[in-house]
């Protein structure tokens, strides 16, 4: 089996509700980082990015334990790495200020994973692959594509603030894809409705998005559970499904990426939506209950 990730690794800083300033890989670490470990040693993990030279290395390095994971489709870039830096205003709420984003990786470069089962696609700074490179692997490629729409669904101000702001392309994305993830707040951006608006009217946004294309559709309600929508495009199969309940959360950092690695391991395994969904929320509560990437290592142990 053959993996592809495609996105930017981060240098994170965080400022949490509650604790001290830490610093550690972000961006779609947390990915690659819970694929390597759900998968067994078997698979192929290909991360297909770009990094710069100041962060290649401790990349590379915090990625060589993990003997499924490939380096050939990391591009190092001479140049500074992407920084985030996140402060938390609420327990589940915060502010992000970045640096310059990493450039678009071209069709070119996702060359390597033509082969692939399944590809992320984990917009992390939002600009992490041009829309053409993307469409030209949707037709050249017989891979599941999974989206996870994350910060293509936010603005960047002159001061390196990011905000929600609805792109004009977005059904353009949705079109090259076979399963989108959206959290609650960019559902809400791209669909064009306030936070005061009932949650229930994401259901009929998950409708419009399946008639563009994907077959399944996960709206993430943090500790709300999720709605997934899936099957017949004009009459689809709709659930809610709870989130699984953590007694102690620790960090949320990381669940967005926990769901995607979580699902799609389960998904390719058994071809069975539900029951890949249900384990993907199994996965995203474990990842609340440890800081960082420090349980991803025991993943498995966690859930059973």
């Amino acid at each position: 089996m053959k993996i592809g990730v495609v996105g930017t690794f981060i240098r994170d800083r965080i400022l949490p509700w509650q604790g001290q300033e830490t610093r550690s890989i972000g961006g779609i670490f947390f990915t690659v980082s819970y694929l390597a470990n759900l998968l067994d040693e078997a698979a192929e993990i290909y991360p297909v990015c770009f990094v710069g030279e100041d962060f290649y290395d401790e990349v590379t390095g915090k990625l060589a334990d993990y003997k499924n994971v490939a380096f050939d489709g990391i591009v190092k870039l001479p140049r500074d790495n992407t920084q985030v830096r996140l402060t938390y205003t609420r327990p589940q709420e915060r502010d992000e200020v970045t640096t310059d984003p990493m450039p678009p990786l071209g069709s070119q470069h996702l060359d390597v994973l033509q082969d692939a089962d399944a590809v992320i696609v984990n917009l992390i700074t939002g600009q992490d692959v041009s829309l053409a490179g993307l469409r030209r692997f949707r037709q050249e490629s017989a891979a599941l594509i999974y989206l996870d729409f994350h910060s293509h669904a936010l603005g960047i101000n002159s001061h390196g603030k990011r905000y929600y702001k609805k792109p004009a392309d977005w059904q353009d994305w949705v079109r090259c894809v076979d399963v989108l993830q959206l959290n609650e707040m960019e559902a809400r951006t791209l669909a064009g409705c306030s936070p005061q608006t009932p949650a229930e009217i994401l259901v009929e946004f998950g409708k419009e998005v399946l008639r563009l294309g994907p077959s399944v559709c996960h709206i993430t309600l943090a500790e709300k559970g999720s709605y997934l929508l899936f099957g017949d495009r004009e009459n689809p199969f709709v659930k809610r499904l709870k989130a699984v309940h953590v007694d102690n959360v620790l960090d949320i950092i990381g669940c967005g990426d926990a769901f995607e690695a979580a699902y799609l391991v389960a998904f390719l395994s058994s071809g069975d939506v539900l029951e890949a969904t249900r384990f993907a929320h199994s996965v995203a509560a474990a990842n609340c209950s440890f800081v960082g990437s420090s349980g991803i290592t025991s993943i498995k142990e966690q859930v059973g």
